[in-house]
């Protein structure tokens, strides 16, 4: 799948839950649909993939743990798509994390309660008093933000699969959007889980179809 003109991906069958989905139907049961290797994303030429993979070794799907609909260790690549080349411009609309930041201190944020947490600077909710957005750097590369998105406890009894999320634009490729998501049990694990989706990605990396 095509994600930008220099970003084009083959994702390994075991990281796709439709295709353990199918290897583990019972004889002579119908198949699923087919499901494409990607979409094309929302106003865009270009595709759209995800994937999942599981803690703590990276591992893919088994016959074991895609029964698990609520697995602590699984994580969630929910959408890897084409960004715009400027929108790391200052003040530019999506989802580059400093203009992200920016415009939600105004209403949403409260900078005066924020601190340093998990290697991030974190702010409470003005309005969900229940979340935690937290940011910063997703490593040494210059331009590279990251911006999380925590459930704080307690959790409702209604919550199911407490989860953070993390979503950003980077500069990388050509320029891509990304947000994945993980359960609350591995909020300190963000930076060794988006260094894991970076080398999926990078190790995914194939020629772009002629």
């Amino acid at each position: 799948m095509q994600i930008t003109r220099e970003l084009t991906l083959a994702v390994p069958l075991e990281f796709e839950r439709t295709a353990i989905d199918e290897a583990a139907a019972p004889p002579g049961a119908a198949p699923p649909p087919a499901a494409a290797p990607g979409t094309a994303a929302p106003g865009s030429a270009h595709g759209e993939v995800h994937f999942d993979f599981f803690l703590p070794d990276f591992t893919g799907y088994t016959l074991g743990n895609y029964r698990r609909e609520s697995d602590p260790n699984r994580v969630e690549v929910l959408y890897l798509h084409a960004g715009n080349s400027h929108e790391a411009d200052a003040g530019a609309p999506g989802e580059y994390p400093p203009n992200m930041l920016k415009r939600q201190l105004g209403e949403l944020l409260d900078a005066r309660r924020s601190r340093e947490q998990y290697g991030l600077r974190c702010y409470p909710g003005r309005v969900l008093t229940n979340r935690l957005t937290c940011f910063g750097r997703r490593g040494s590369e210059r331009g590279e933000y990251i911006m999380l998105t925590a459930l704080l406890p307690p959790y409702a009894a209604d919550a199911g699969f407490p989860a953070f999320e993390a979503r950003y634009f980077s500069s990388r490729y050509g320029g891509v959007r990304i947000e994945w998501r993980a359960h609350m049990s591995q909020l300190a694990r963000w930076r060794e889980i988006d260094a894991q989706v970076w080398r999926f990605i990078d190790a995914w990396r194939v020629a772009p179809a002629r």
